[in-house]
């Protein structure tokens, strides 16, 4: 027979969170584990804390139903909980216990493990936010398609050439929309040696029209009279313009300008407007894939378009960065120019 300390360094070294709880709520046994993920820095420190568990839920509602089918089931599995620290930091545990009954019945303690599934619970929070947020901005277009193709469809002698117009322009800013959205999102799933990126000369300044043709704001395009061709890919710049416009249309102020100028072998696109200076500890995170800015005025989005933007840019031998120069915010796309 093992000896009852044996035992208990046993469950010290076992890395899942042990416990045992009375029924009125005090923990009454655990090992290490435990401590460690209640944020406490020994068993002790916990057993002298703890007079009733319910108050490290986040939600003590929780500890009323775990309660509940823990007392009719007399077991309960994969019962996902979030619990308080003391440093006032939050934690997800997946919680799996049994009901330990005396003959008569009576509950005499309760005793279970707790699986930490913070990592878990938010991915899925993430995927589920991200789902939604594509659903919704590819709503908004399919929906306006839908709706003036059904018109056109079952209407189309009632309306004038120049409303038929009018709605096939409307159609094509709508699917020019939700195509972008769809090319950013297969952009963020390929590596760099799946991406086509072609190389030929185009005049960006005619690639900024094409893209401002659809767009239903105010956009002013200024140059400095140089040659504005580049070297890359019209098709990827295209997608990188209607990233950066979108995001001065919905993170900026008016007005909203689009500047070119040619710089020794470089062509620079400066996409402006007079919104505040993005904070420094957001200048890398608004890159990266699935990252918005911090401010609360922000509306929701993919959180795609300048990682994918600076991307395209980078597989052309060019760059996508962050200026302000105290009167304009900027985004700052440089590509290669034609070589003379």
């Amino acid at each position: 027979m093992p000896h009852i300390d044996d035992l208990r360094e046993a469950l010290d070294r076992v890395p899942v969170a042990l416990y045992r709880t009375a029924p009125d709520g005090r923990l009454i046994g655990g090992n290490r584990a435990l401590a460690s993920l209640l944020g406490f820095a020994d068993l002790e420190g916990a057993l002298a804390h703890l007079a009733d568990v319910e108050s490290v839920y986040a939600d003590p509602e929780a500890r009323r139903r775990w309660l509940q089918r823990i007392e009719d089931e007399g077991v309960i599995y994969d019962f996902d909980i979030e619990l308080r620290r003391p440093d006032g930091s939050s934690i997800w545990v997946r919680d799996s216990a049994r009901a330990i009954r005396d003959q008569d019945g009576q509950t005499r303690y309760y005793e279970g493990s707790l699986v930490d599934v913070t990592d878990k619970i938010n991915a899925q929070r993430d995927r589920d936010e991200f789902v939604a947020t594509v659903s919704h901005e590819l709503r908004n277009p399919i929906t306006v398609l839908v709706g003036m193709g059904s018109e056109l469809a079952k209407n189309y002698d009632a309306f004038s050439d120049e409303d038929r117009r009018d709605m096939a322009f409307l159609i094509e800013r709508q699917a020019e929309d939700a195509a972008g959205i769809i090319e950013d999102l297969l952009v963020a799933s390929r590596d760099d040696l799946q991406l086509n990126v072609s190389t030929v000369d185009f005049d960006i300044a005619e690639e900024v029209g094409r893209v401002l043709e659809v767009v239903d704001h105010d956009v002013t395009v200024r140059g400095n009279g140089a040659s504005t061709v580049v070297q890359g890919d019209p098709h990827r710049t295209r997608q990188i313009l209607r990233n950066l416009v979108s995001n001065a249309i919905r993170y900026g102020k008016d007005p909203l300008e689009v500047h070119l100028k040619r710089i020794d072998d470089k062509v620079e696109l400066r996409m402006c407007d007079s919104g505040d200076r993005i904070d420094d500890a957001d200048r890398d995170r608004i890159f990266m894939a699935y990252q918005r800015g911090s401010g609360e005025a922000h509306p929701k989005s993919i959180g795609l378009g300048l990682g994918v933007a600076r991307r395209l840019a980078g597989l052309m031998g060019g760059s996508l960065e962050y200026d302000h120069d105290g009167t304009w915010s900027s985004f700052v796309l440089t590509l290669p120019a034609r070589s003379n």
